[in-house]
């Protein structure tokens, strides 16, 4: 097998240290060069998206962070990503066809989604 790492030496402070030793104890990473290799990785994801795809960062509560987790290791969900991803695309699209219904119905040039535009999802 080719080796076609390259080492590169950083100087971190001891506090982000720590932190990323907790977090290679939480995830079970086997070794520091992992965890930072991980964190990168996601690092260069969400700086460097395909063309064809925006990120959003999403600052969850830890209860809802947790629920998400738990609902994920029910197996409703392959990663609390797709589930986020998921839950958008089912709330837009709802929002689209009831767009679609008020519309429908008979509503008048000029009149607004007041009502549906600008609520909390559910």
């Amino acid at each position: 097998m080719v080796d076609t790492s390259e080492r590169v030496t950083v100087r971190i402070p001891q506090e982000l240290l720590e932190k990323l030793k907790a977090i290679q104890q939480s995830k079970g990473t086997p070794t520091i060069s992992d965890t930072i290799r991980e964190g990168l990785d996601r690092y260069a994801d969400m700086n460097l998206p395909p063309p064809n795809i925006r990120k959003v960062v999403v600052d969850l509560s830890r209860q809802d962070n947790r629920q998400l987790e738990e609902f994920v290791r029910d197996g409703n969900s392959v990663s609390v990503d797709d589930a986020v991803r998921s839950a958008v695309r089912e709330f837009i699209r709802s929002r689209v066809e009831h767009a679609g219904s008020v519309i429908g119905r008979g509503r008048r040039e000029g009149d607004t989604l007041a009502a549906s535009e600008g609520t909390a999802p559910p």
